[in-house]
């Protein structure tokens, strides 16, 4: 067999690889993200909490990205239709969207890692640092700086006739390339999360001693293992595709090895997916690491069963039966 058959099979593995995982991934993603902001948002301990506040923020924000990227990649691999290459508009409008709903995302995670970190602390004024308007005034300003910052975005992504959407200015793509992708959605947020959420770990550890309310302490223990579970799925899930990443910027191919630069693309896929697989999995983590969460989610099934039942019975009862027709002799 020669390379280029080699080459066109791995291309043809891997397209159908991404088509299908990145499906997978934007339907369990949107399914999982929507319980997580109906669960909080019905909750009025966890809404009124801080974290609780943060965990919401980041459920819409990867609801929203799931869904603003994966269809239109699909429809880029499945149809070869490059939606960013019909619209000068689009071109620009996609990555300023996309990267200010990915960092708004991070930035509600590492929030909320500090926020378990300070909540949980023994210091009874590190504790009351910890407010819902804080959280509301970080939110929003996180809102208007990244999407301040990601305008940049408007003014290098072009669209070129031939090459598609692209950042024609080689200084800002070496930025776009180290900076942006590497340390400011990847490294930044993974350690600074990280370090929180293990002195919030810390903090639980001993939460015991606090001169708490029962049900004070165990929603902090349940939050505080959230947060953990989700610094935890970040860490497995970007790290990842960062080292990906960091491995395709590097490496030089030959322009005559098909095999590598397919090998390539295939590897670039995985990290792609892996990237946004963080988006898509906190609800199904919540489910192993909450048993509050479970039980908050069984609830809101039965009210919606509940609910169902009664709308059925309703329009039963609302129909008419029709009158019978006489029969004419």
């Amino acid at each position: 067999m020669s390379s280029a058959s080699v080459a066109t099979s791995i291309l043809l593995v891997s397209k159908y690889l991404a088509i299908y995982g990145y499906s997978l991934i934007a339907i369990v993603g949107c399914i999982g993200n929507a319980w997580n902001i109906l669960i909080f948002t019905s909750s009025k301990s966890i809404r009124h909490n801080q974290c609780g506040f943060y965990l919401i923020t980041t459920s819409i924000s990867d609801c929203c990205l799931l869904l603003v990227v994966l269809p239109f990649r699909i429809s880029e691999l499945a149809f070869e239709t490059d939606v960013t290459r019909l619209s000068e508009f689009w071109c620009k409008f996609r990555p300023m969207l996309t990267y200010t709903l990915a960092l708004i995302s991070l930035s509600s995670v590492c929030f909320a890692a500090i926020d378990q970190y300070l909540s949980t602390n023994h210091h009874v004024w590190i504790r009351q640092i910890s407010t819902l308007k804080l959280a509301h005034r970080l939110v929003y300003g996180a809102l208007i700086i990244w999407t301040i910052y990601d305008s940049i975005f408007l003014i290098f992504f072009r669209l070129h006739p031939t090459l598609g959407c692209i950042i024609e200015n080689v200084a800002f793509s070496q930025y776009y390339s180290f900076f942006h992708f590497i340390i400011l959605n990847s490294v930044m947020p993974i350690a600074i999360s990280s370090l929180f959420s293990l002195l919030a770990y810390m903090n639980v550890r001993r939460i015991v001693q606090l001169r708490v309310q029962p049900i004070r302490r165990q929603r902090d223990k349940q939050l505080t293992a959230m947060v953990l579970a989700k610094v935890a799925l970040l860490v497995v899930t970007v790290l990842p595709s960062v080292i990906i990443r960091i491995y395709i910027l590097n490496s030089k191919i030959d322009e005559n090895d098909y095999i590598r630069a397919t090998v390539d693309q295939f590897i670039s896929s995985v990290g792609y997916a892996l990237f946004y697989t963080n988006s898509a999995l906190t609800f199904y983590l919540f489910l192993i690491v909450s048993s509050r969460f479970r039980r908050r989610l069984i609830y809101m099934y039965a009210v919606m069963k509940q609910f169902g039942k009664r709308c059925y019975k309703s329009h039963q009862d609302n129909q008419v039966a029709p009158e019978p027709i006489e029969s004419q002799e």
